[in-house]
């Protein structure tokens, strides 16, 4: 196999390898951004939610943080939602922790909020009908993606090299030909 092919061969697997891991990074960070979007109108049980802000954490790639204004008949205050996710012993993905307001909520719930309220349609539909968010859709694109993996990020660099080596190749065949 001639070196310029197995240079389109490996930049080509490369950049599969890249999409196909951040396309499951990013649907991962979409479902999880999601889930503790509909795990706040089991929390503020009344009221207006607004969704102001929404970021995935820098150090804990499954740690998502909303802040939020809920509005009432006793006003209007301000709150913040911390949310965290991982994967279960069944290999699904889990809620694994919520902190409400600076205060983590207990096991029991969490448990009740993960199987009744986010295992339920009807509930999901009926707190998100209180739900608006105004946070523009590159924010909520940016909290999906994160921070990305240190392994993307090799792996890029390393397609962004062959890819260069093979550019290099091809100037060098050219000017060898003329």
């Amino acid at each position: 196999m001639r070196p310029a092919r197995f240079l389109k061969i490996a930049v080509a697997a490369a950049i599969a390898a890249i999409l196909a891991a951040e396309g499951w990074w990013l649907t991962e960070g979409y479902r999880d951004a999601r889930a503790c979007l509909i795990v706040l109108p089991a929390l503020e049980e009344s009221g207006e939610l607004v969704v102001g802000s929404l970021r995935r954490s820098d150090s804990l790639p499954g740690v998502f943080e909303i802040g939020y204004r809920a509005t009432d008949t006793a006003g209007s205050r301000s709150g913040r939602l911390r949310c965290a996710f991982g994967d279960g012993p069944d290999g699904r993905r889990h809620l694994l922790g919520v902190e409400f307001d600076g205060q983590p909520i207990g096991e029991a719930r969490l448990y009740f909020l993960e199987r009744f309220w986010l295992g339920d349609p009807a509930a999901v539909r009926s707190g998100e009908a209180r739900l608006r968010s105004d946070v523009p859709p590159l924010a909520f694109l940016a909290a999906m993606i994160g921070r990305p993996h240190p392994s993307l990020i090799g792996a890029l660099l390393c397609a962004l090299l062959a890819a260069a080596a093979l550019a290099a190749g091809r100037l060098t065949e050219r000017r060898q030909r003329g």
